[in-house]
């Protein structure tokens, strides 16, 4: 059974990959993305999302204070990971999730990053896709 899908599109903001700012293009008009980009930096955007930040959907996004973050220490990986693959179950051009990598969790700057693979419904894999919290 598919998670509750979202509303993200196939076109989208483009966002900086460091910064998550959006960008400008040659014209200066704010960029857009679309295709595969766009769906992996929806993944992206998913697996960023806290509970509690959507504006519309509070319980959209996943519990990082509960589920690492909040804990004096790390938490189990396969539950982040279980995190991780609902979220980005929830992008509508998600087929399948092949895999989900995991880095340890950094108790002095308090960041967490890993990786989601995954093939979208065209088919097309779009390799490992960068995710930091």
């Amino acid at each position: 059974m598919r998670e509750a899908e979202t509303m993200h599109t196939r076109r989208t903001l483009e966002l900086e990959p460091k910064t998550w700012d959006i960008t400008l293009d040659a014209a200066g008009r704010i960029a857009l993305v679309s295709g595969n980009f766009a769906t992996a930096q929806n993944v992206a955007n998913e697996a960023r999302l806290f509970t509690d930040d959507a504006y519309f959907n509070q319980d959209q996004g996943i519990p990082h204070f509960l589920a690492e973050l909040g804990r004096k220490f790390v938490s189990n990986d396969a539950v982040i990971r279980a995190y991780l693959r609902r979220a980005a179950r929830r992008v509508a051009d998600v087929r399948e999730i092949s895999a989900i990598e995991v880095s340890r969790f950094n108790p002095e700057n308090r960041e967490l990053s890993g990786a989601i693979e995954f093939t979208t419904i065209e088919g097309t894999a779009n390799g490992s896709l960068k995710t930091y919290f």
